[in-house]
């Protein structure tokens, strides 16, 4: 079952789509009764107690919405709104009325909307609304004065990933102009899907013949025998010779003065004005989509509203064929003749205020596509037919026998949203590389992002030539216009030569560390400096385009294996954002992952996102670089702290050497481990846990015998330190810390609660990555005396 609340409803046009995709109306509120009884002509509502008429302002009205809710909750088993959709007025406002009068009042239903998506908490919401709407100020209810998205952002940001954007909806399939803001928000711990993956795509123009052709010519005052919704909107007589001879798109304030529209004063003729927009009396064309249908559909006077060669206005039924409602829509309960003329104003005024019901179908489509597709991930199941993109990849992905040993794993749809939504495409024509493709995880989103464009080519550069059969095979199901290009190469990335310059690179490399084979066949392209194949990921698209959008390991900020590349991406490009996801949000991988979009050029402030505990922050350009590691939280607390230390002042050394294998439960050195140091520099022996060894026989670490060398736990963010006890070696959970000079050694220092939150900056609060090794090392300091 999937539900959906709709306020300020109007006659439920635009809902309508939600309707026919199979969604459950659980709440749809309206001010006008009249309008409301539409929506009880076509059962929008199961329930009488859902159609809710009043002021969304008031709190009954919202509570009736509430206690809705409440009882489809208790009598359907419903967990959560899945869609909560909103139209509400948008007056606008000046600064100069700001608390003048009533103008405090302005744009509170847009307020109200916000507050009641933030109540009710649907997994998805959908704003439509003028072009200007975001940019419109309101009042919130703090009484701060605003802009309705800052006042979007302000309440639902912390919870919703949120994408909008200004669309003229002739693009998406409705044969009139009508642009208008799309406003679509995804709750954020929705992993599965984003507001791009529900945002429409473009689709080719309806003309007004495409639309409205087949509808019989009419005369003046006639109507269709067949058709009761198809009449003629009559007018005064004396207008018609204004109209009669007018080409399509002309308009009768080009007449001879004759004819000229006019109005009679005090008996004399007033030519009448053709206003600021000149569209007034002027034909539609045939092979165009229409202009904007307003509320005053019915006058001549209005504009543009004249069909291209009838002289009148268009009917009903054209109408509503121009603004894609279905027939299947009904007007009233019992239609006749006598009542829809009778209510032929109401009806027309709807349709001119209303959603293009093909828009929000669209919507829906996409949105059934991607709860369906949450819905088989939840599942675990492995055996699904369906012509679903995201099912359809995820399952072949998974399905290759190998993906484990080529580092390749399918990247969530959340983790795509976050890595690439700040992508500005800078032309009409784009070429865009994905040199990782798989199976298109960041195809259909980075669609959305680049749909403005006239032309775009997108290699996919895949190693697997299954692979890029799949995404061959499942592009149609993402049902695309023909400027898309997609260009196949099956190859290793690494190994291609002469690659072109591109407008963005996009991917998730391939993890795992290479083996000698590997790495000898890779030397003569690249410069080896460490086993990890994303690394030379990450080197062979430096400087290939201005934006590069990657997901990688967490390491990349830490390890010494890539200093150089860090220092590489360090000198070439500015970062966008970083968005640390740890290991809750790739399944069956226990590796730490990030985000992080590169730019060059790019001035503002960074962006840094810990996923986990939902907590992000800006700072400036560069700030997080240190000369070892890249420190993503590093803020003016770890600086003050950090300037109280002597740093660089320890070497290391960790043996891997003492394995199980060769210990044993007595013996004559004991072998220390990470849980015999404790928080005061004692060590101490553990009845069970103890192990020795009878020789040090091929024990590097042998060497610090009764050295009172210093010890420190090495994978962990509880510090601590102590000295080496008599008779005893470290296994490898342990590490040596070698003083490189002389200096003041603290011990208890390792273990405060200071210095633990220090070291948590160092390590990026990672998890896993917490061995001390040569860049880390360097930030274990003694106290500045």
């Amino acid at each position: 079952m999937k539900t959906y609340i709709s306020l300020f409803s109007g006659a439920g046009i635009g809902c309508y789509g939600l309707m026919l995709e199979g969604f459950e109306c659980v709440a749809t509120n309206e001010l006008l009764e009249r309008r409301l009884n539409i929506q009880r002509a076509n059962n929008k509502c199961k329930y009488e107690s859902g159609y809710i008429d009043g002021d969304l302002t008031d709190s009954k009205i919202q509570n009736k919405i509430y206690n809705e809710i409440e009882h489809w909750k208790k009598n359907h088993n419903m967990k959560q709104i899945d869609v909560v959709m909103a139209t509400p007025p948008c007056q606008g406002m000046s600064t100069a009325n700001y608390k003048k009068g009533d103008e405090t009042k302005r744009n509170s239903l847009v307020v109200e909307a916000i507050h009641m998506v933030s109540g009710i908490k649907p997994r998805i919401f959908i704003f439509e609304n003028v072009r200007a709407f975001l940019k419109t100020l309101c009042i919130d209810k703090d009484e701060d004065m605003l802009s309705i998205g800052e006042c979007i952002e302000k309440h639902l940001s912390d919870c919703y990933n949120i994408y909008s954007k200004v669309v003229n909806f002739m693009d998406y399939g409705v044969a009139s102009s009508r642009p208008r803001t799309l406003v679509v928000g995804t709750l954020k711990e929705e992993m599965n899907f984003t507001p791009l993956n529900i945002f429409p795509l473009k689709q080719k123009q309806i003309s007004v013949r495409e639309a409205i052709g087949e509808f019989e010519h009419l005369d003046y005052g006639e109507r269709s025998i067949t058709d009761d919704l198809h009449s003629f909107r009559t007018y005064p007589h004396y207008m018609r010779e204004w109209i009669h001879n007018l080409n399509e798109g002309e308009t009768a304030f080009n007449n001879p003065p004759e004819t000229i529209p006019y109005k009679i004063v005090n008996g004399k003729r007033q030519t009448l004005k053709a206003g600021h927009m000149g569209n007034k009396f002027r034909r539609m064309f045939w092979n165009q989509p229409a202009p904007c249908i307003t509320t005053r559909n019915d006058q001549l006077a209005s504009q543009s509203t004249i069909h291209p060669t009838d002289d009148r206005v268009l009917s009903i039924h054209e109408l509503m064929r121009v603004m894609s409602i279905p027939d299947s829509f009904n007007w009233l309960s019992n239609p006749d003749r006598k009542s829809l003329d009778e209510n032929e104003t109401l009806i027309r005024q709807c349709i001119g205020e209303a959603v293009p019901t093909n828009i929000i179908r669209q919507i829906a489509k996409n949105i059934n596509e991607m709860l369906e597709y949450d819905d088989f991930i939840r599942s675990g199941k492995d055996n699904v037919k369906s012509d679903n993109f995201y099912i359809n990849s995820f399952l072949f992905e998974k399905s290759l026998s190998n993906h484990k040993e080529t580092g390749s794993f399918y990247t969530p749809q959340a983790v795509v949203y976050n890595t690439i939504k700040e992508f500005k495409p800078k032309s009409d024509t784009l070429n865009l590389l994905e040199p990782s493709v798989g199976v298109g995880a960041f195809i259909p989103q980075m669609l959305r992002l680049i749909d403005d464009c006239n032309e775009a080519e997108i290699t996919c550069v895949d190693i697997s030539s299954e692979c890029l059969n799949e995404l061959k095979r499942l592009i149609p199901f993402l049902r695309l216009n023909d400027k898309y290009k997609f260009k196949y190469i099956c190859n290793d990335f690494l190994f291609l030569d002469n690659l072109e310059k591109y407008d963005a690179i996009f991917t998730n490399p391939p993890y795992y560390k290479m083996n000698a084979k590997q790495k000898k066949g890779y030397r003569n392209h690249f410069d080896i400096t460490n086993d990890n194949i994303f690394c030379l990921f990450l080197k062979k698209i430096s400087n290939l385009a201005d934006d590069l959008m990657v997901v990688v390991p967490k390491v990349f900020l830490m390890i010494p294996d890539c200093v150089d590349v860090r220092d590489l991406y360090k000198s070439n490009y500015n970062i966008v954002s970083v968005y640390d996801y740890g290991v809750s949000y790739f399944k069956d991988v226990f590796i730490e992952i990030l985000s992080i979009h590169f730019k060059k050029n790019y001035l503002k402030d960074m962006f840094i996102k810990n996923c986990r505990d939902n907590e992000s922050h800006y700072v400036d350009q560069g700030y997080i670089y240190e000369e070892s590691m890249w420190l993503l939280y590093r803020n003016q607390w770890f600086d003050e702290y950090k300037s109280n230390l002597v740093l660089d002042v320890f070497d290391f050394i960790r043996d891997r050497s003492i394995t199980n294998s060769k210990l044993s439960d007595s013996g004559k050195y004991w072998v220390v481990k990470s849980k015999n140091i404790k928080d005061d520099g004692s060590v101490i022996h553990i009845d069970g846990y103890d192990k020795y060894l009878d020789d040090l026989d091929n024990i590097p670490i042998g060497e610090y015998l009764n050295s009172d060398a210093i010890i420190m736990p090495n994978f962990t963010y509880n510090t601590r330190a102590a000295i080496l006890p008599k008779n005893s070696v470290p296994n490898g959970s342990i590490a040596i810390l070698i003083p490189k000079k002389s200096v003041d050694i603290d011990l208890k220092l390792y273990s405060t609660k200071e210095f633990r939150k220090y070291y948590a900056i160092v390590k990026n609060k990672s998890k896993f990555t917490l061995n001390i090794d040569s860049c880390s090392v360097k930030y274990i300091g003694v106290k500045n005396r």
